[in-house]
């Protein structure tokens, strides 16, 4: 757990990282930050892409699930500087974009990674079972005949091919019965062959 006048402070130096670090960096401080709350925002969308691509994918915001939005949204706007525009907030100097599309999770708390930072702080971010899935179903609301044409499934394949000998990181049984749920299970199955 971080005091806000802590959490301030390394906010603050966080304008000498480079994007992608300071936006983990600033999820970690979240996460500390809230932890004595019970507060777990947890990495969603292009961010947790890009950590699953090892940066290969790039994005410009941060989209958290969240039950905390209010109190987030408090610190945010009213200590953070951030600025409020509908369901996004945005803070200038330092860049950051932050988006809480919900407050549940689609997908698997229980599968949710816990990564720790160089800095000791973690974030919390989706299964990639539960990303690599929500690309296929974006892919298929996209481009129902040709899905594969699509970046959504594009990216969805290279988190499957860069971690599907990761046992660590990726339960292909968990990956089908949820692909399953989803009526994208055809896709995982050819990519298991």
């Amino acid at each position: 757990m971080i005091q806000l006048n802590e959490l301030k402070m390394e906010f603050n130096n966080l304008i000498n990282l480079r994007k992608h670090e300071r936006m983990l960096e600033f999820c970690a401080l979240l996460t500390a930050f809230f932890h004595e709350d019970g507060i777990k925002p947890i990495i969603v969308g292009g961010l947790s892409v890009e950590i699953y691509t090892r940066s290969n994918y790039t994005t410009y915001d941060i989209d958290l699930i969240t039950d905390g939005r209010e109190k987030i949204s408090d610190l945010l706007t009213n200590e953070l500087d951030f600025k409020k525009q509908g369901r996004n907030w945005y803070h200038e100097t330092l860049e950051l974009a932050i988006e809480i599309p919900d407050n549940f999770l689609e997908g698997s708390k229980e599968k949710v990674i816990t990564i720790e930072l160089k800095n000791g702080r973690n974030i919390l971010v989706i299964a990639i079972e539960d990303i690599i899935i929500h690309r296929l179903e974006s892919a298929l609301v996209s481009s129902p005949k040709h899905p594969e044409w699509t970046d959504d499934y594009e990216w969805a394949e290279r988190m499957f091919q860069i971690h599907k000998h990761d046992t660590g990181i990726m339960d292909h049984k968990y990956l089908l019965n949820a692909s399953e749920k989803a009526q994208v299970d055809d896709i995982i199955k050819k990519w298991l062959e």
